[in-house]
């Protein structure tokens, strides 16, 4: 095992916990918690000696809970709220997140895969294809990770190439006509090259629900993901791991709303009396496609390590938004949106037994987003609108952190990060019809902006005995300003300043019982300058600044192994969030003198009001039971979510309500892994909650959230 992993190891022979995924130790009369290896800090280290609020769940416990993607991930995660807005990924993680989702827009959480950083958000949502785990940290990553992670970051881990030759097969069917096969296999190719492939392909032809317009169902979703990694280990010292992937994805999950209920949107549409139901003129959907490419050195000198990671990716995504969700062509938007990313990391890390651990590195990343077009169109010919624009971010930094042991027991880690961001405008707004400009003053529209900003993160943490591990760390975020790429009236937008966060957090990590019971916890506090947010009017878009915010909380989680067949996890989060000054805020309601769907926008004093999508509780409760039924393993997964709700918007009016999820699964596995049978049930309750709401000058609008489905799968390894 990595040396890296030996500090204060005399304290925590035990490790960490993956959800759902501890394995069981045949010499102990009960089982005991797992080791697991995380990266949160760049580099290998068990999860309960890391002074960071993070969770980390393995492949075999997201399947357990119901998990196959992003969007569910909320189910086992504490404060964290995550799902689709349009086409894009909208995590929010303690109140933090983004819901702008135009070209060029980055998320507020940040999302890696295998320490590549994804700055578009379309790409963000992904279905897991033969991971190895996910690592959610939250709290601002100023450090380390960076960019623009005021809010925490996600990071899914993929395997790696084996040299043993292994593979499995899966396939599975289920309710709304679905079907998903997939595969894995790995082979050593010579002493020293190993390769792998990855292939996942999930289908729906059925709709959630009806478009009432056409009588038809909606539309159904396709995943389908390829990913190939190649293994070098050039020499004791050196190895290359070259990967790529390519994804695409064709849904209206997220897209596909209505009104709310008792609300009428301009144009007349109302609710159709069904939660899955929609009545659009147009059939929303999103079609995307990816493509990234990896290449990953590391080198062992004599007491650093060097980790150099180069990528490159494309992604191609076109979105039908019905902007009034009703019968009537007011106005809808067609999306079609390129994106490219260039990005350049390279790290070095100590790996010397001193008493201090460091790690350095730069980061460069060149990015391009463009609407090619993007239209807005409607019944009034004024409306018909092209948008080609496009926004270029150039973003330099340099970081070091370092962990000095004061003491067996004691740590201090300081850690700073410089950062440079610059973002370039271009484009232009014209009518589709005649092609002239729609602001003839402003022809051809241009600017951009930079901003510099230092983010650091202190922390000590202490080893109180074997079994706890007490941290306390103050740390600042960083999201750099960002442009409005779909200007609708042809004006020249101005980009929003960035935003800062800065975090003081105090927590601790236990291993009790023989390391049978396992608790986590984290009491923050949160002061949060020019938040960034969107309204939208009129089917524009418009960005602002929010002036402070303050948000505070506590997290637990916990795991606990009753016997040597049952397994216990609970975690609990409790979230109060405010803004502290946020004058003139946007405030969007019914126009009371008509019945037409008219809204009216004014602006009020919205200081005091709580943040969007921060549920005060939310708490999570998982079991797993195993029992020999002599041709193998047969094991009962329940896996229980509670939501308090949240509001949707800044001015408080529409609001998401309590809801809960229940997802279970019943599975037998043949004793040595040969294969697996699993029948599954999600949303088990029917539970009807929205994906995301929208107040807007068109009328208030909900997106469901999937209904209860059923569905059967087999696995074979070989």
């Amino acid at each position: 095992m990595n040396k890296n992993l030996n500090r204060r190891s005399r304290f925590s022979s035990i490790g960490a916990t993956i959800l759902g995924g501890s394995i069981l130790l045949p010499m102990a009369a009960y089982a005991q918690l797992e080791e697991v290896v995380v990266t949160a800090q760049k580099r290998e280290e068990s999860v309960q000696t890391v002074p960071i609020a993070m969770t980390a769940v393995s492949a075999n416990g997201l399947e357990k809970a119901g998990i196959s993607g992003t969007d569910e991930l909320s189910m086992v995660i504490p404060n964290l709220q995550y799902s689709r807005q349009i086409s894009s990924a909208t995590p929010f993680i303690r109140g933090v997140g983004t819901k702008n989702s135009s070209a060029g827009e980055e998320s507020s959480v940040s999302t890696y895969v295998d320490g590549v950083y994804y700055s578009s958000m379309v790409a963000s949502v992904m279905e897991f294809n033969n991971i190895e785990r996910v690592e959610v940290l939250r709290g601002p990553q100023g450090t380390l990770f960076g960019r623009n992670a005021t809010g925490g970051l996600i990071h899914v881990i993929t395997k790696n190439p084996a040299f043993e030759p292994s593979a499995k097969i899966s396939v599975g069917a289920g309710s709304y006509d679905s079907f998903n096969t997939g595969f894995y296999g790995t082979v050593g190719l010579s002493e020293r090259i190993a390769a792998d492939v990855s292939l996942l392909v999930k289908k729906r032809d059925e709709g959630y629900g009806t478009n009432r317009f056409n009588g038809r169902d909606r539309v159904g979703e396709e995943d389908r993901s390829l990913r190939s990694k190649l293994l070098f280990d050039v020499d004791d010292k050196t190895s290359i791991v070259m990967s790529a992937l390519y994804a695409d994805r064709e849904s209206d999950v997220g897209i596909a709303r209505q009104p709310a209920k008792g609300t009428v949107a301009t144009g007349g549409g109302v609710y159709t009396g069904d939660f899955q139901d929609i009545n659009s003129d147009w059939e929303p959907i999103v079609d995307s496609a990816q493509r990234v490419a990896t290449f990953q050195l590391t080198h062992a000198f004599e007491s650093v390590e060097l980790i150099a990671t180069s990528a490159y990716s494309e992604l191609d995504a076109f979105t039908l938004l019905d902007q009034d969700s009703g019968p009537s062509h007011v106005v809808n938007f067609v999306v079609n949106e390129r994106s490219k990313q260039l990005s350049q990391e390279f790290q070095f890390n100590s790996t010397g037994d001193g008493a201090l651990k460091w790690t350095a590195g730069l980061f460069f990343m060149s990015a391009e987003s463009k609407n090619a077009p993007t239209q807005t169109t409607s019944a009034n010919p004024a409306f018909n609108i092209n948008m080609d624009t496009a926004q270029e971010t150039t973003s330099y930094a340099a970081y070091a952190q370092g962990t000095y042991d004061l003491s067996d027991a004691t740590a201090l880690t300081l850690g700073l990060r410089w950062t440079m961001d610059e973002r370039e405008f271009s484009g232009k707004t014209t009518s589709i019809a005649s092609g002239a400009p729609i602001n003839p003053a402003l022809p051809v529209l241009k600017d951009d902006e930079s901003w510099e900003e230092p983010t650091w993160r202190l922390a000590i943490d202490h080893q109180l005995n074997e079994e706890m591990l007490v941290f306390a760390s103050y740390s600042r975020g960083f999201k750099s300003g960002v442009y409005n790429t779909l200007p609708v009236f042809g004006a020249l937008p101005e980009p929003v300043d960035p935003e800062i966060l800065d975090s003081y957090e105090v927590g601790f990590k236990g291993d009790f019982l023989d390391n049978s019971l396992r608790v986590n916890g984290s009491v923050f506090y949160y002061e949060f300058d020019n938040l960034q947010m969107q309204q939208i009017l009129g089917g524009a878009i418009f960005l602002f600044n929010v002036g402070d915010s303050e948000m505070q909380g506590a997290e637990i989680e916990s795991t606990y192994f009753v016997t040597s067949n049952l397994d216990v996890n609970v975690s609990a989060s409790y979230l109060d969030t405010e803004y502290t000054d946020f004058q003139n805020g946007p405030v969007i309601s019914p126009d009371t003198s008509d019945n037409i769907g008219n809204m009216v926008t004014t602006n009020s004093d919205l200081s005091g009001y709580e943040l969007t999508r921060a549920p005060k509780y939310t708490y999570s409760v998982s079991t797993n039971y195993r029992h020999d039924v002599g041709i193998g393993e047969l094991s009962l997964n329940l896996a229980y979510y509670y939501n308090d709700g949240f509001f949707w918007e800044p001015d408080n009016r529409t609001k998401q309500d309590s809801y809960d999820v229940l997802n279970a699964e019943v599975a037998l596995t043949e004793h040595e892994d040969k294969w697996k049978v699993r029948v599954f049930a999600r949303n088990l309750l029917d539970t009807e909650y929205s994906y995301y709401s929208q107040q807007s000058s068109f009328g208030d609008f909900v997106s469901a959230a999937p209904p209860k489905t059923f569905g059967i799968s087999a696995e074979y390894s070989f």
